[in-house]
């Protein structure tokens, strides 16, 4: 997951620090490579089997890293929180803790669907995941890549830099 981290952060900073589009990409992505382990996992040998998990594992760690690093670092700068570190734990544990009560929930399909309708089945509840997850980012991805007059100002700032 570290490698993922230090990945999407660096991406962010080459394109002016636009997380959401980042990990949008990163998401859509990881679709991509899913969508191919639920046709194919079961074929191929240990060697593409193993890549395509590292690979998958660095685009599931980028973004899961910079939601819960890089968001309550965003946050801590809104009016209703500024200077309050006791909110901004909150929000943070909030963040950490959705993210793993929903993951240990997930896991609790992966034997059922398995042992009912085989591994391909486990992908694509993964993709559906990955596409309901990816979905409730939209709006801020379309606030980065469409910015409102009043935010485009502060785009041009973080894109100078």
């Amino acid at each position: 997951m570290m490698p993922g981290g230090v990945i999407v952060g660096y991406v962010s900073d080459l394109f002016g620090g636009r997380r959401a589009s980042v990990i949008g990409v990163f998401m859509s992505c990881l679709f991509v490579f899913l969508f191919v382990f639920s046709l194919k996992s079961e074929e191929l040998s240990a060697g593409p089997l193993l890549v395509m998990l590292g690979i998958m594992g660095i685009l599931v760690g980028g973004p899961n890293n910079i939601i819960s690093s890089a968001v309550a670092a965003d946050l801590s700068s809104h009016p209703t929180v500024r200077g309050n570190n006791k909110s901004l734990g909150t929000v943070t544990g909030l963040i950490n803790g959705c993210g793993s009560i929903t993951a240990s929930i997930g896991l609790l399909a992966v034997g059922p669907l398995q042992s009912a309708f085989g591994w391909g089945s486990v992908w694509l509840f993964l993709m559906a995941c990955t596409f309901a997850g990816t979905s409730l980012m939209a709006s801020k991805i379309k606030d980065e890549l469409f910015p409102s007059d009043e935010d485009s100002s502060e785009v041009e700032a973080n894109l100078a830099v």
